[in-house]
């Protein structure tokens, strides 16, 4: 178990500064999404792509888990 927490611990720099890389590049393609869809808001457009996300990982879930059976 510790060695998960250091491993955290040591990662945790070059995680935040990765999402602060990213932030500006999530935030363009949000607003690029929320006018190409034209939604009324970027909340409702994100709310969008999330349903998106997890409907696609429960149809995945679903076809792998019923091609094993």
């Amino acid at each position: 178990m510790a060695m998960v927490w250091a491993g955290s611990q040591v990662t945790k720099l070059i995680r935040a500064g990765g999402a602060l890389t990213l932030a500006p590049i999530v935030d363009r393609g949000l607003s690029w999404f929320t006018t190409k869809f034209k939604f009324e808001s970027q909340g409702k457009a994100f709310m969008a792509i999330i349903v998106l996300c997890f409907g696609l990982a429960m149809m995945l879930f679903f076809v792998v888990t019923l091609l094993w059976a």
